[in-house]
Formats: structure tokens, C-alpha cells, sequence
């Protein structure tokens, strides 16, 4: 690469992040704003601002990309990510406010809101900035009324992803502690193959594009881009009630592989939407992150450290969920077989030095203006190791993707202190009030097997 500016040093873009940089410029050029998401941790107690204010700087400091720019090498036209020098650096973006009728511990000039969850959702469409310098990320801390906590650390996809989230989390947690522990950041080694030998390893990944593209991709949302605010619902099932999802998901998939279950309940709520339309979509296509980090591992924190699986969930397959979870445990076998996650990776490590919206162009080409039927994930426990924050016990925590459309709509798992939390996302205009309700219903119905579960509600 060319040598850095004066005062900046350059980080090289992952490979796994490439598809997510093409997709915040797409979201970003059809007036969708950018593709951040939210991860919130609801605490018990009042925070220490003292520790959560002199932690900011510190934080910063220690990890540059949360201030880095995106750039272009003028000669390779490859990725990377601009650092300036650490004296450059001002803290990250911190906010502090309370609910109208809380008791205002966190202090007496601390602006006052109407609803939490409405203005963390707001966060979302808002550019992530202070001084008028772009950040890649934010920390909000809101008192409820109902004497909650909640912080919302807002995320840039481009950078990190949702388990990366957690983990900067507990980073922040622990140095508010006055823990300081070193991360390793060494630079994975690009693959020396030649093109040949990449366009062979991908040519899996490219028969498998072909086969979805045949089955028709179809997305609630539609395949016209369309503006339109971040909406959420965040529900989460009592210690008892999670039990038994966790029990059913095992009786289906078999112990310690739930990703089937999870997925065959998100299809089952899109194709119930569909219906209540007087639609049936023969197939639905869902790109499924596979985490590449190993399982507890403390980092990587930053980039996607994903590859992608895609699944086409098929209206005869999805007609019950023991249909539908074998079906799906089929899918991943063969596709693990083939090895179709590291030929998704190589497929885009050619594509790396493409410009973003010829990147996004082919994909929505093949599938005809579409990307996905829907986006899904289950991110599992979410920062298991972090069990205080700032002095305050965690009560629960979930994440908030914020989607373009198409889709225009996702649902997504994650659990904490033994309770499932379903967090339903949508763009504004993807989903009538009517058919939200029908989906999020759909989807308790097949989690527990009966209509009429035992909700605690999240935000």
C-alpha cells in the first residue's frame, strides 16, 4: 500500500468485513443512513459516571478503529482503515439522560426524555459524531422511570460485529474496574493463492448463488430501497419459560445446535406475514453468520469475524417446526461439507478491491433486486464474563440491528442471566402493526409450542 498520511497510520480492512462496508454504502446511498446497531445492557442499580466518564478517553486511546475513517489505496483499491495519532483523539461520544418521572440519579442537569426505547431507536438514524468528527461507535446511558438503567453502546457494522460488541463492552467494563488487559491484534496473513486457485475455491459458493437465485428470493420488505426509521420490539421469556425453548430446541436439533430451531421459527413468522398478504413464496433465503472466533475466546474485538452460510427455507419444509429444523440441520451439514463458508470468504477477498456499489449491484442483480428474505442471527449468551457494569449489577442485555431494505426486516436471539431475548426489527413502512403482532405471535407459538407465553418485557 502507499505510505500513510503524516500523523495516521492505516489498519487493513478483513476480508469478512467487505460485504458490510458494501452494505453501509448502499444503505447510506438510498437515504437509509448508515448501518449501525445498538447493543444495550440493562442494569439493576445506577452506574458510577465518575468511572464511566474517566474510562472514555482511556478507552479511545486504546482502541483507534473506533475513530478510524475508511479509505481507498489509489493504487491497489484495496480497503483500509485511517488512524490518526493518539493526541488527535478526543473520547468516545457519551450521553446521559433520564425518563420524564424517574428519580434523576444520574444528576440534576441531565437532559430529560419521553421514552427510552424511542430515543435509543432514534440513535439509529442519527450520524454518530461530536466536534463535528465522525465516529464509529457511541455510549448512551438513559434512567427509566420504572427506576432501570439502561446503556446503549451504538455501533458501526463496518467495523465490529455483534459479539465484537460484547466483547468491547466488557473491555469498558473491566477498565472502569481498573482492569487493563492486553489484546493480541496480530494481522491474519492473506492467502498466497492465485487467482486461479481463489476463483476455483469459490466456484461452490457461486453454484450455491445460483440455486437460491432459482428458488426466487422474496423479502417482506420488497426490492425497492426505500428510507424509512429503525423500529424494534424487544420481548423476553421469564428463567421458566426459556427453560423449555431450550429443551424443545435440543429435543428438535439436539444438544448444543439450536441455530436450525431459531432460523425454522424466523422463516415460519415471515411466511405467516406473507400469507396474511395473500402471498406463498415457494422459498425464503436467509444469510446466516457463522461465528469465526473460537468459543470463549476473549478477541478478536474488532472486524466481522464471520463467514456466512445461506439457507433457503422451503415452503414445504417450513409447514411444521420438526419439518422445518431437520430440513435446515440437513442444509448446514452440507453446506459445512463443502465447505461453503470459506468459500464465501474467498469469493469476498476477489471482490475486495471492486468499488462498493459494483459489489452490491452484482449481488442485487442475481437476485433480482433483492438481498436476503430476511437477516437472522443468534449470538448466544451475550458477554457472559461481564456480570457488573460501572458498579451496577446486569439484570439483561440484547442487541438492535438496524437493517436496510430490502430486507427491511430480521429477527434476532441472544440470552442472558437464563432468559431468551427475541428482538423483531424492521424498517418503517416493511410491517403493518397488524402483521407485526401476527409475526411476533407466530414466533412465541413456535418457540414454546403454545400460544400464550409468559412475557417479562425488555425495554
Amino acid at each position: 500500500m502507499a505510505p500513510a498520511a503524516e500523523g495516521t497510520t492505516r489498519i487493513p480492512v478483513k476480508i469478512a468485513d467487505c460485504f458490510l462496508l458494501a452494505l453501509d454504502a448502499f444503505m447510506r446511498r438510498t437515504g437509509q443512513g448508515a448501518h449501525f446497531s445498538q447493543s444495550v445492557i440493562e442494569l439493576s442499580s445506577c452506574p458510577d459516571l465518575i468511572r464511566v466518564r474517566s474510562t472514555l478517553s482511556r478507552f479511545t486511546k486504546k482502541h483507534p478503529l473506533l475513530f478510524a475513517r475508511l479509505r481507498r489505496d489509489w493504487k491497489t483499491w484495496l480497503p483500509y482503515w485511517e488512524i490518526v495519532s493518539e493526541n488527535k483523539r478526543p473520547p468516545l461520544p457519551f450521553g446521559v439522560w433520564h425518563e420524564s418521572g424517574s428519580e434523576g440519579l444520574l444528576g440534576l442537569k441531565v437532559p430529560e426524555i419521553e421514552d427510552g426505547a424511542t430515543f435509543l431507536e432514534d440513535r439509529l438514524s442519527q450520524s454518530v459524531s461530536a466536534d463535528g468528527l465522525p465516529f464509529n461507535a457511541r455510549l448512551d446511558i438513559v434512567e427509566k422511570r420504572d427506576g432501570r438503567y439502561l446503556v446503549a453502546f451504538t455501533w458501526s457494522h463496518r467495523v465490529i460485529d455483534g459479539k465484537g460488541a460484547e466483547l468491547l463492552l466488557t473491555e469498558f467494563g473491566k477498565l472502569c474496574d481498573g482492569v487493563d488487559e492486553a489484546y493480541d491484534y496480530k494481522e491474519t496473513p492473506r492467502s498466497k493463492t492465485t487467482l486461479t486457485e481463489k476463483r476455483q475455491h469459490a466456484h461452490a459458493l457461486l453454484v450455491r448463488f445460483d440455486e437460491l437465485a432459482a428458488l426466487g428470493v422474496h423479502s417482506l420488505g420488497g426490492p425497492e430501497p426505500k428510507p424509512g426509521a429503525c423500529r424494534f420490539q424487544v420481548l423476553t421469556l421469564n428463567s421458566s419459560d426459556s427453560a423449555k425453548v431450550r429443551t424443545r430446541a435440543d429435543q428438535l436439533c439436539g444438544p448444543l445446535f439450536s441455530l436450525p430451531y431459531y432460523l425454522a421459527c424466523a422463516s415460519r413468522a415471515h411466511a405467516t406475514v406473507f400469507r396474511s398478504r395473500g402471498k406463498d413464496p415457494s422459498c425464503y433465503v436467509s444469510g446466516v453468520p457463522i461465528q469465526a472466533r473460537k468459543r470463549g475466546a476473549r478477541g478478536p474485538l474488532f472486524h466481522n469475524q464471520v463467514s456466512v452460510f445461506f439457507f433457503a427455507c422451503l415452503r414445504q419444509d417450513i409447514s411444521s417446526m420438526e419439518l422445518a429444523a431437520a430440513a435446515l440441520k440437513k442444509q448446514f451439514t452440507e453446506m459445512t461439507r463443502q465447505k461453503l463458508d470459506e468459500s464465501f470468504t474467498t469469493m469476498l477477498e476477489i471482490m475486495m478491491r471492486m468499488p462498493s456499489w459494483l459489489f452490491m449491484r452484482i449481488v442485487r442483480w442475481q437476485f433480482q433486486g433483492e438481498i436476503n428474505s430476511f437477516f437472522y442471527s443468534h449470538t448466544g449468551v451475550f458477554a457472559p464474563e461481564m456480570t457488573t457494569f460501572a458498579g451496577a449489577g446486569i439484570e439483561n442485555a440484547w442487541h438492535l440491528p438496524c437493517l436496510g431494505r430490502p430486507p427491511g426486516t430480521g429477527v434476532f436471539f441472544s440470552e442472558r442471566n437464563e432468559k431468551l431475548t427475541i428482538t423483531l426489527s424492521w424498517r418503517e413502512g416493511c410491517l403493518s402493526e397488524q402483521e407485526r403482532v401476527l409475526m411476533t405471535t407466530q414466533i412465541i407459538e413456535d418457540l414454546l409450542g403454545s400460544p400464550q407465553p409468559r412475557l417479562a418485557n425488555a425495554v
